[in-house]
């Protein structure tokens, strides 16, 4: 019995230990980040086997170093919007039979009736195949040539023809939603490759969702992060939390003409009132983490069950023949080949691991195999989204190639 002791008081010696490895590591790499100006600050949280290895925070809001972060900040999740709002609420209709995601995007917006957008199925813009462009910068359609914005885009004061805050001083039209939709039926695809990442569909999601369920997009999806009590993960933050527990992001200079702070900073999700599929969503990393943790929970809640287990299985490992085909339904895969110049994640993920990177610094990625969760919220575009450091130092990469050296090691050790 005394030996059966021993080994165990050893083994949850050695825990504690690599996770303090792991700390120390981590901190080093996020001290020398933040001193090299790849972002102000940031937030790190790790699951393994559903327990809290890491949440540590990490520097200022700001470069002035005024505002510390915490565990309560919160980010802009810019593209990670897609997969934790977007897809998951068409897994949500999905799994209660409102949607056929075999079916072409007109059976439910009719707008897009005999266009090539609306006979493309919703599945393979999910999996970014249909070769759509990537993105459009809308903001550019409320310009003149000459650079001044177009009387009946945009007014200087608020109107009741002009109700979509931008910015103080700012105001969109309240129906050019229409407009975007409009650039979006009449754009052009990409004919010599049909893989391309593209954002257009996601901004179409909000209007599927209404139609179905008869809700917002945003409230649908709320109600849902309520009943999980995840309180910070909200759209349009402001309604809710105080400026300055808000991270804010880029100084916008050619658009917004401000310091994007509480607002989405993607400007095509602020034209749409801050409510999109595409960005949007703003959370704590710790809320991020625990949403995900209810993937390897077989979408399980405590004694509730949230999405069923198949469709959490379907959206997130499905797989073509074709190896260029490697996404998922709204969410990042492995590639089949790895290349640390163009895989935001660690080189030692499992075939079925998923995730999604966002254009603001953010980053989560989930490992079924390894029961391990993974996430990283920065403003590496504060206050400039020239600032690519966080790409050339390959930081949140190279941190998940440590949890990966550290935690699963532990486990090999254990059970071989």
């Amino acid at each position: 019995m005394k030996n059966i002791i021993l080994v165990l008081l050893s083994f949850h010696f050695s825990l504690f230990a690599q996770n303090d490895i792991l700390k120390n590591k981590v901190d080093s790499i996020m001290s020398s980040a933040i001193k090299l100006n790849a972002f102000p600050g940031a937030q790190i949280v790790v699951l393994k086997d559903g327990k809290e290895i890491l949440n540590n925070s990490y520097g200022y809001h700001t470069y002035d170093s005024i505002k510390m972060v915490t565990n309560n900040s919160i980010y802009d999740l810019a593209s990670i919007t897609k997969p934790t709002a977007g897809a998951f609420a068409l897994m949500s209709l999905y799994e209660d039979g409102l949607i056929d995601i075999n079916s072409p995007l007109s059976d439910y917006v009719r707008y897009f009736k005999n266009t090539r957008v609306g006979d493309t199925k919703v599945i393979d813009y999910l999996q970014h195949i249909t070769g759509i462009r990537p993105w459009i910068p809308f903001h550019e359609t409320t310009k003149k040539d000459n650079g001044e914005f177009k009387k009946k885009t945009l007014s200087f004061i608020y109107k009741k023809r002009f109700n979509i805050k931008l910015s103080e001083s700012l105001y969109l039209y309240k129906n050019y939603k229409k407009e975007i939709f409009k650039q979006i039926k009449n754009t052009n695809f990409i004919e010599d490759d049909t893989v391309l990442y593209s954002g257009l569909f996601y901004y179409l999601i909000p209007e599927i969702v209404n139609k179905l369920s008869g809700d917002g997009f945003d409230s649908y999806l709320e109600r849902i992060y309520n009943r999980l009590n995840l309180k910070s993960m909200v759209f349009n933050p402001l309604k809710k939390f105080k400026l300055d527990e808000i991270v804010p992001t880029e100084d916008d200079n050619f658009f917004r003409n401000f310091q994007i702070h509480g607002v989405v900073h993607d400007e095509g999700a602020a034209m749409m009132n801050g409510i999109s599929g595409n960005a949007g969503l703003f959370s704590t990393a710790t809320d991020l983490s625990k949403f995900y943790q209810i993937f390897l929970d077989d979408g399980r809640y405590g004694e509730n069950q949230l999405i069923d287990e198949n469709i959490i299985k379907l959206f997130t490992e499905f797989d073509n023949v074709n190896e260029k085909f490697y996404r998922g339904l709204g969410f990042d895969k492995p590639k089949p080949k790895y290349d640390i110049d163009k895989c935001t994640y660690s080189k030692y993920v499992s075939d079925s691991s998923y995730g999604h990177s966002g254009y603001t610094g953010t980053f989560f990625w989930v490992d079924p195999k390894y029961n391990l969760i993974y996430i990283f919220l920065s403003n590496r575009v504060y206050d400039s989204r020239e600032n690519r450091k966080i790409y050339d130092l390959n930081i949140r990469t190279n941190i998940h190639n440590l949890i990966y050296e550290n935690l699963v090691e532990i486990e090999s050790e254990v059970y071989y």
